[in-house]
């Protein structure tokens, strides 16, 4: 088979692994909260829709949703305060991502190439696509096996923070005597 491919594709993991990461962090997003954040959580425009969603009846009977509807422009506004900033480097991110990603495929094409035109009485285009499915086939198994393995003290924060989602009480209380009257 072809070895001097497999070697070449091995040494890329490293490479590919570091733009894959970029890429899930991307998509996924890093879990960087705690539960002091929730209370900031509950003040930005998805916080104020879900609450507002839930109570639309105490809202509607109050008839809040003028107030509601400045509170979420509000929240819009102070979220997202470098939003052209954010959204380069969010597209310069993705674009290194997959610049390194497929820089490495073109370089394996490349080399695989390379190889079979320099070598041919040695290796054949099956030795070449047996490397390299071999080399594929086993990222696609140890992804599959790494990809519910997390940080037991993120774990436990996302649990914190669940928790005080559960336990507290909204804003919006439709039981309440305090607060605005009709």
């Amino acid at each position: 088979f072809m070895w001097p491919f497999a070697l070449l594709a091995i040494g890329c993991v490293p490479l590919m692994g570091f733009a894959t990461s970029l890429e899930m962090k991307q998509i996924l997003g890093e879990d960087e909260g705690d539960v002091d954040n929730v209370v900031e959580a509950l003040n930005t425009p998805g916080g104020l829709i879900v609450e507002t969603l839930l109570n639309i009846r105490t809202v509607s009977a109050l008839t809040l949703e003028n107030k509601r509807f400045t509170d979420y422009q509000d929240s819009l506004v102070k979220t997202e305060p470098d939003f052209k900033f954010d959204a380069f480097m969010t597209g310069f991110v993705s674009g290194i991502s997959m610049f390194i990603q497929q820089w490495i495929n073109g370089l394996q094409l490349w080399f695989g190439g390379y190889i079979l035109s320099k070598f041919p009485d040695d290796y054949d285009f099956n030795d070449f696509l047996i490397a390299n499915f071999a080399v594929l086939f086993a990222l696609f198994g140890l992804g599959a096996a790494f990809q519910d393995i997390s940080d037991r003290k993120e774990v436990e924060k996302s649990a914190g923070r669940i928790f005080y989602l559960l336990d507290r009480a909204s804003s919006i209380d439709p039981l309440s005597t305090e607060g605005k009257k009709l």
